[in-house]
């Protein structure tokens, strides 16, 4: 079954459909002595062979979006590098920064640009191709990806099966985001464990609530389940090493109802409702957004969280002593036993009917070479990894993995081949609205706050579900 046979949103949807499915979505330091910055508007030098110098704008226009990052310095820099490029090529660079996260509202505001006829004319983001493919909203670029492809290399899985739909590639990877699972070695330690023994999910529920310490402001759990995009890669993540999943391998049939998702909604209830673990529980947890757990576990109060590498980075830039304890853990595994390792990233996209394609596709191309990318990523520590897989055997890459076996295991992961949201299935934009419509953390609230059975909140979760499907035209 091809990708378009089981997207039935190839076309724009009715105004209804598009805000049910759309309301709300939205390094390594060691580089820095081996690789320097190529002059602006310079033929850019790569492994593998040359990338043509971009030609001269004739006094063009490009609007560039970019996504806001939590740790702000990233943003300056990259609107920096496309701002250098404009320069030298005679071509008026305009950036803009728009919301992260897909319950935000980059991607309604973004349809309706598109729909007026006045799009950005390049647009960097993560996870937002299948989206826009299926509102018909984005430009193929399979001959910009395929110019990449021969220079560096392939994309890793994360990157392919978010942006090759039917063969096309339709966004241009860019980066690897890097992330993971955090811990203060030395809290744990501190009461005899070692914190790269904890495997499971269960070794680290129990090991955060001996390492807490109330008195002292020490909390080891340092995880919400409420609305937000990090709440939401728990529970899902947690369930699917359960072996829960939304639906069927083919996307015929919703899934989620099941002995193994009733089994993993049950491990997280019993964290935020049961008195036994109340003291591994920051204060306010119940109400944390996307930001708070980085705020408290550079703060020192608390032991374990996931996040991306932002934290990291943020921790390294600022001196943080906290940045020298922290272990990046294996990624912890459930009852399956396996490790559901996946990468995801940003790409580069270019909306449909945008202006000056060509010269987007050149600015893109050049933001990926060798000489401009890698002095980027120094400031990441992890948040903005290689793309293509001839990076991954450069001198200045291998030496920093050396350097920081955090970084390395972050990298290490990003090359794995877990689908992602959509397992057992391929990414499909039901999943997107599953994440925009915050099924998982309402379930969540549901059991916490309401005093919902775990049977009863999974239940309507599923059947809200069949019902996002079914305004999509699925299950029918």
């Amino acid at each position: 079954m091809s990708q378009q046979e089981r997207n039935p949103l190839n076309s724009p949807l009715s105004r209804r459909q598009a805000l049910k499915l759309m309301g709300g979505l939205a390094g390594m330091a060691a580089l820095s002595a081996c690789v320097a910055p190529a002059a602006p508007g310079a033929a850019p030098a790569a492994s593998g062979g040359e990338a043509a110098a971009p030609a001269a704008g004739e006094g063009a226009s490009l609007l560039v979006a970019h996504r806001r990052e939590y740790f702000v310095e990233m943003e300056d820099i990259f609107a920096n590098a496309v701002k250098e490029w404009g320069a030298e090529n005679n071509v008026a660079i305009e950036t803009t920064t728009v919301a992260a996260e897909a319950n935000q509202d980059f991607v309604p505001k973004l349809l309706a640009e598109v729909q007026a006829g006045n799009p950005p004319s390049l647009v960097y983001h993560v996870r937002l191709t299948q989206q826009l493919y299926g509102q018909n909203a984005v430009e193929p670029v399979d001959d910009a990806v395929q110019e990449m492809i021969g220079l560096y290399g392939a994309p890793p899985y994360g990157q392919e099966v978010a942006n090759l739909i039917d063969g096309v590639w339709y966004g241009i990877p860019y980066n690897m985001q890097g992330g993971g699972q955090f811990a203060r070695r030395s809290v744990f330690e501190a009461v005899g464990i070692d914190p790269d023994t904890l495997a499971s999910y269960e070794q680290r529920r129990d090991a955060c609530l001996e390492a807490s310490d109330p008195a002292a402001d020490m909390y080891g759990w340092g995880l919400t389940v409420n609305t937000g995009g990090d709440a939401t890669g728990t529970i899902q993540g947690i369930i699917q090493n359960w072996g829960g999943h939304y639906t069927n391998e083919d996307i015929s049939e919703v899934t989620f109802n099941s002995p193994e998702t009733i089994a993993a909604v049950q491990f997280l209830a019993e964290i935020y409702t049961s008195e036994k673990y109340a003291p591994m529980l920051p204060p306010g947890v119940g109400s944390w957004n996307d930001s708070s757990n980085n705020e408290a576990y550079l703060a020192g109060t608390i032991a374990y969280t996931h996040n991306a590498a932002s934290v990291y980075a943020k921790a390294k830039a600022d001196g943080n002593p906290i940045f020298e304890d922290t272990l990046v853990m294996e990624t912890a595994v459930g009852p399956t036993n396996t490790k559901l390792e996946s990468g995801g990233g940003g790409q580069f996209i270019i909306p449909r009917g945008a202006a000056h394609q060509d010269l987007a596709k050149q600015l893109a191309a050049y933001m990926i070479t060798p000489e401009i990318f890698l002095p980027i990523s120094v400031i990441s520590a992890g948040l903005f990894l290689p793309a293509y897989a001839d990076y991954y055997t450069m001198d200045e890459v291998v030496t920093a993995f050396e350097a920081d076996p955090n970084l390395a295991r972050m990298g290490q992961a990003q090359l794995g081949d877990f689908v992602g949201a959509s397992w057992p299935a391929q990414p499909n934009p039901l999943f997107d609205a599953i994440a925009a419509q915050a099924i998982l953390t309402d379930m969540m609230a549901q059991i916490i706050a309401q005093g919902a059975t775990v049977e009863d909140a999974v239940a309507q979760a599923h059947d809200r579900i069949i019902t996002i499907g079914q305004e999509m035209g699925m299950f029918t």
